[in-house]
């Protein structure tokens, strides 16, 4: 799976002799790392949901920071992912770095956040990408052509920006979810094979850790 940005040897990353007690603080400091390498987009994690009937689904996500509790993004509770994040709040989430063969991977339960919450996150955004946000119906199917919807949704998106310049308001169901993990796994590739894996599992009271085999 991949191979390391150039002059960047796997030995020089972490060799999890020692288990840190807690996951997240560990999974900063590997995307602090990340950042310090160039890593392209360390953020962009993989978001993989079931439906209540079981049906999965994957798609690419920005998780915004990895905090405390969790990992923060967000999306319309109108999307398809939204609506099936309702429906079964159990996900996972999955980061892989080709420039380092590192891998992180968390399941959990999502959970959504509050106004006050959701709208410093949307107000994170450029006022453009916020704009866009605001007149698009996440996921759902253009009434008109293609062509004829992208061109109504880009002049609504230009009549909001002139409303509210750099202060578009926050869409009611566009809300700041998180991924409170119970299971967290760091992955780091060896061109022996030989693949260093270091599983956290949430128990009463904190984490327990075990090295897996590759």
């Amino acid at each position: 799976m991949g191979t390391p940005l150039s002059g960047t040897e796997t030995a020089d990353l972490p060799e999890f002799t020692e288990a840190p007690a807690e996951p997240l603080a560990l999974a900063r400091e590997w995307l602090a790392a990340a950042r310090e390498i160039g890593v392209s987009e360390p953020l962009s994690m993989t978001l993989a949901t079931a439906s209540s009937s079981g049906s999965v689904s994957a798609r690419s996500v920005d998780v915004k920071r990895i905090d405390d509790t969790g990992l923060v993004f967000g999306t319309s509770l109108e999307s398809r992912k939204g609506g099936v994040l309702l429906e079964n709040p159990h996900a996972a989430l999955q980061a892989y770095w080709r420039e380092t063969m590192q891998q992180l991977r968390f399941e959990g339960v999502v959970e959504v956040l509050g106004g006050a919450e959701s709208d410093a996150l949307f107000a994170d955004r450029s006022p453009r990408s916020r704009a866009a946000t605001a007149v698009a119906a996440q996921s759902v199917p253009f009434a008109t052509g293609p062509a004829e919807g992208r061109a109504a949704l880009a002049d609504a998106a230009e009549r909001l920006l002139d409303e509210h310049g750099d202060d578009v308001p926050r869409p009611p169901a566009w809300r700041a979810l998180r991924l409170v993990p119970d299971y967290v796994e760091f992955w780091l590739g060896r061109r022996d094979r030989l693949h260093r894996r270091l599983r956290y599992l949430r128990v009463e009271g904190g984490w327990v850790a075990d090295h897996l085999q590759p």
